[in-house]
């Protein structure tokens, strides 16, 4: 099994993408909000990429269980119906509806991998059950990290590395392409206190700032859902 990691989607383009399962994290917060509303009954998501795409998406479909959510600089987008926190995806809100969504960086990478056999959406939350599914796949494995604005970001890339080192521990041949060892060797700096890596990396220290410092310990919660959603053929769900 060949791992390879691309720090930000614009990698992710330059990348062949067939017969490769992806895995798409933006740890804080897209995919990890994703996989909470996804333990809070939510039918599903269709991500895309601007503001516009998804107000006229809204408008063409029309349905009654559709909602918008997303955010700009990690704030509501105004008229959408929710945002880009965990929190704002409760029960009573999300249950049996579906959401379209845009996203700063999340969205774009889901985007991007839209050429892929198969694409999972991973965040610490669902670290090991999602580990699990990629050695099931059995495919060579891309990590797509979504960063910030087309730049690198240091909690996307340990959450992938966290991914590789899962995986290396199994009794699985895995090759790691250099990036993949760089994303590596940084999760095992963090992994003693990865709540401390995500509130110190630069959009943790800006969330906090935003009030939304309490959404860091929710994306920081290894292991909390056994959830791995599926993106295809334009949505994002469970396969039951």
């Amino acid at each position: 099994m060949q791992i390879d990691l691309a720090f930000t989607p614009p990698e992710l383009e330059k990348k062949d993408l067939r017969n490769k399962t992806v895995v798409v994290i933006d740890a804080l917060r897209a995919t990890s909000t994703m996989i909470t509303a996804f333990e809070n009954g939510c039918a599903g998501f269709i991500p895309v990429a601007t503001i516009e795409e998804a107000q006229k998406l809204f408008a063409d479909l029309n349905e009654p269980n559709l909602l918008l959510g997303g955010e700009r600089r990690a704030l509501p987008v105004e008229g959408f119906h929710l945002g880009n926190s965990p929190r704002d995806y409760r029960p009573e809100k999300v249950n049996d509806k579906m959401v379209i969504m845009t996203t700063t960086n999340g969205t774009q990478a889901l985007v991007a991998a839209r050429q892929a056999g198969e694409v999972f959406i991973g965040a610490f939350p669902n670290l090991t059950a999602l580990c699990r599914r990629l050695q099931e796949a059995g495919r060579d494995i891309l990590i797509a990290c979504a960063g910030e604005k087309g730049f690198f970001c240091l909690e996307d890339t340990v959450c992938g590395g966290a991914m590789i080192g899962h995986l290396g521990k199994e009794d699985l041949p895995v090759q790691e392409s250099d990036s993949a060892l760089a994303a590596k060797i940084l999760y095992e700096y963090f992994a003693a206190d990865i709540y401390g890596m995500l509130a110190a990396c630069e959009w943790g220290r800006y969330l906090e700032k935003m009030g939304l410092g309490k959404d860091i310990r929710l994306c920081a919660q290894i292991d909390s859902s056994k959830l791995v959603p599926t993106y295809r053929e334009g949505k994002v769900y469970l396969d039951r």
